[in-house]
C-alpha cells in the first residue's frame, strides 16, 4: 500500500515538474525530531536526524546541500519508504511509519578556524544536540561563556547560535602569595595579557590585555575574592558574565572591546572575612530579615 501512495505522490511531482522541483517543495508535516552532531577536531561533523514516528508524512530538510555518506533507516535497521524533494535545501519525505526514523550524513569542514576559534553559526529550526570534541575548551554560544564540566555537549532549542570553542589548551595560572596563603587564579584565553596583579586592600584583581575582542575566562578563588564582582576596562564599566560556580570559585567571563586595563572588583578580600563567616553572616541576615517582617506584623 505504501508504494502504491509514493508512486502517486511521485507522479504528480514529477507531472508537474516544470514548477515544484524548481522551488522548494512542502509535502508533508513538519518532522518531530532532534538534531544530533558530533564535530571532530578537523571542524567536519556527524550529523543525525532522529525523526519519531509519525502516522502522517513527515518532510525532513538537511541542514546543508554538500553532505556525504547519506544513510536513512529505521531504528531497527530497515530501509523505510520515502521519496528526496528538490529546493534550494534539500530535504527528504518520509512515509507514515510507527518507528524512529535516522537520517544520517557527513558535513565536511562546516566549522571554520578564525584567530585561534573555531566558529559556527548555526541555523536550524529544531532541537540540536552538539558533541564537542574532547580537546575543546574556551566554549561559547552567542558570545557567552558555559562550563561543561564532565559533560561534552550543548543542548540548543530553537536553534540559531553562534557556536565558538578553541581546542588545546591556553590556561594561564597566576598564583597569588598573601601572608601564608596561596591562591591560584585560573585564565583561559587567547589574548595577552600581562601586569597582573591583586590588591588587597582596594579587593581588587588588575591586569592589562594587549589584544581587543578576545574572549578572556577567570576562574577566581572565592576566598581570595568575594564576589558579586564589578568589572572595569581603562575605568570604565564592561559587560561581564559570572556563569558558574562550584562553591569555591567563579568563572567569570569577558571580552574587552580595546587593550588595556582591566579591573574586577570583588565584594570582599582575604583575609577580610574567611568565607565561612562570609556564608554565616549572608545566612544570619536572611533570619533578621525574616523576624523582623514577621514582627513588624503584629
Amino acid at each position: 500500500m505504501k508504494k502504491i501512495i509514493l508512486g502517486i505522490i511521485l507522479g504528480v511531482l514529477f507531472s508537474s515538474v516544470g514548477t515544484v522541483f524548481a522551488q522548494q517543495a512542502t509535502i508533508g508535516n513538519p518532522p518531530t525530531q532532534i538534531v544530533k552532531i558530533t564535530i571532530d577536531e578537523d571542524g567536519s561533523a556527524h550529523v543525525i536526524h532522529v525523526v519519531e514516528p509519525s502516522i502522517q508524512p513527515q518532510q525532513v530538510t538537511v541542514i546543508q546541500n554538500n553532505f556525504t555518506n547519506l544513510q536513512i533507516k529505521e531504528e531497527n535497521g530497515y530501509i523505510p519508504q520515502y521519496g528526496e524533494v528538490s529546493g534550494n535545501v534539500k530535504s527528504f519525505m518520509l512515509f507514515p511509519t510507527d518507528k524512529r526514523t535516522l537520517i544520517e550524513y557527513d558535513l565536511k569542514n562546516v566549522v571554520k578556524l578564525k584567530d585561534g576559534m573555531w566558529r559556527w553559526d548555526y541555523v536550524y529550526l529544531a532541537e540540536t544536540k552538539f558533541y564537542l570534541p574532547e580537546d575543546a575548551n574556551l566554549i561559547f554560544t552567542n558570545e557567552t561563556p558555559i562550563n561543561l564540566a564532565e559533560k561534552r555537549g550543548v543542548n540548543c532549542h530553537g536553534c540559531q547560535v553562534k557556536l565558538e570553542y578553541e581546542l588545546g589548551q591556553t590556561e594561564i595560572v597566576k598564583q597569588v602569595q598573601w601572608q601564608d596563603k596561596k591562591f591560584d587564579v585560573r585564565i583561559i584565553t587567547l589574548a595577552d595579557i600581562s601586569s597582573f596583579k591583586f590588591d588587597q586592600p582596594n579587593k581588587k584583581i588588575t591586569f592589562d590585555v594587549n589584544d581587543e575582542n578576545k574572549y578572556v575566562t577567570l576562574i577566581i578563588p572565592l576566598e581570595l575574592l568575594w564576589n558579586p564582582y564589578q568589572v572595569l576596562l581603562n575605568g570604565n564599566t564592561t559587560l561581564d558574565n559570572e556563569f558558574y560556580s562550584d562553591g569555591k570559585t567563579m568563572w567569570l567571563g569577558i571580552k574587552p572591546d580595546k587593550v588595556g586595563t582591566v579591573e574586577i572588583i570583588g565584594v570582599s578580600a582575604v583575609p577580610e572575612f574567611p568565607l565561612v563567616s562570609l556564608l554565616i553572616f549572608g545566612s544570619a541576615m536572611v533570619v533578621a530579615v525574616r523576624y523582623k517582617n514577621k514582627f513588624s506584623l503584629r
